[in-house]
């Protein structure tokens, strides 16, 4: 039995992301269904993984750390450096724990918000410095990934 695809999905505008990418060339996101048809894949040979596609990405986090220095006027304002901040902090979590879920590292986070942590492991994720596993029921372990794996410049 063969694993399932997993496909990043914008939880606001419904685009999904193409699977090859040459290197310094942006994202490519488009409809699900062209995917789909392009792949030849059908329901069950593939899973959904929420994100947000770089466009939404920088309407809602504008939109959320406007928010959230309203709301929560004990977290830092988002800067220039608070993806480094934010990897900092997280990538912290691991070198005391070898695997945990979203909700796990957000409460280890607790100077971030939620909407930090999910856009900083996305990020993380994609570099190649975490890695997702699809747990069913909509759950993910997040853990780092084996040294092999990891790409040369995150092996500094």
């Amino acid at each position: 039995m063969s694993t399932a695809i997993v496909i990043p999905i914008c939880c606001a505008c419904n685009s999904v992301r193409e699977f090859v990418q040459a290197e310094g060339m942006e994202e490519s996101w488009g409809p699900l269904d062209t995917f789909l048809s392009l792949h030849h894949l059908s329901s069950g040979e593939y899973h959904l993984t929420h994100t947000y596609c770089p466009r939404c990405a920088v309407r809602f986090s504008t939109q959320s750390h406007a928010d959230a220095s309203i709301a929560r006027p004990d977290l830092p304002r988002h800067t220039s450096d608070g993806d480094s901040h934010a990897a900092t902090m997280i990538l912290d979590v691991f070198s005391r724990v070898q695997r945990c879920d979203l909700d796990m590292l957000v409460r280890a986070c607790p100077t971030l918000t939620w909407n930090q942590v999910f856009s900083e492991v996305d990020r993380l994720s994609r570099i190649g410095q975490l890695r997702l596993k699809y747990l069913g029921r909509g759950q993910y372990s997040i853990e780092l990934p084996e040294s092999s794996e990891m790409p040369l410049m995150a092996q500094t």
